[in-house]
């Protein structure tokens, strides 16, 4: 994702069920632009682990629960 526009922000937050005030997309939208940029130029990459359900899963099997 290399670009955030307030159609992305929305969509995720209708998704999501977060409501939105209006001018809310478009605010963080604002926001997130630049620091998206920055990763993008810099080629920072973050890659994602494990969610944390699955983690917890984990640690209880590791103990043997």
């Amino acid at each position: 994702m290399s670009e955030v526009t307030p159609e992305r922000v929305a969509a995720i937050a209708a998704a999501t069920h977060i409501p939105l005030p209006d001018g809310g997309a478009a605010r963080i939208a604002g926001a997130l632009s630049p620091i998206v940029a920055r990763y993008v130029a810099e080629k920072i990459a973050m890659p994602l682990e494990t969610e944390p359900s699955s983690f917890l899963a984990v640690q209880l099997k590791d103990a043997g629960l």
